[in-house]
């Protein structure tokens, strides 16, 4: 193994010393603009309004109301039916209405609970 001359070892030693606060400065730099960049992506997120959610309770009253209507408009179709069939007159839809009643009068008490 060769010995490095005295001269070549102290330029390498003065070449190192010179080189590390250089890279020091330049990851420095880098975490500067890395940091900069981070920055600049959380204020950009913090400015997106996000559209507030449906309001579910709102949109569960509102079914609810239409539900209610179409019971009542049910209920008013079925009073004239029964009226009819105490004339004699058997009124087609009579049967699949009351159904429908009955489906709709649980579906609305499911939901008040």
């Amino acid at each position: 193994m060769k010995e490095v001359p005295m001269p070549a070892r102290l330029a390498l030693s003065l070449l190192v010393i010179l080189a590390v606060p250089a890279l020091a400065q330049q990851q420095s730099s880098i975490q500067n603009r890395i940091s900069q960049h981070v920055d600049a992506l959380e204020q950009r997120t913090s400015q997106v309004i996000t559209a507030p959610g449906p309001d579910l309770k709102a949109a569960r009253t509102q079914a609810l109301c239409q539900d209610a209507g179409q019971l009542s408009a049910l209920s008013q179709s079925v009073q004239y039916d029964l009226r009819q069939l105490q004339k004699g007159l058997l009124v087609k839809d009579l049967n699949d209405n009351l159904k429908k009643m009955e489906k709709l009068s649980k579906k609305v008490r499911r939901e008040m609970q």
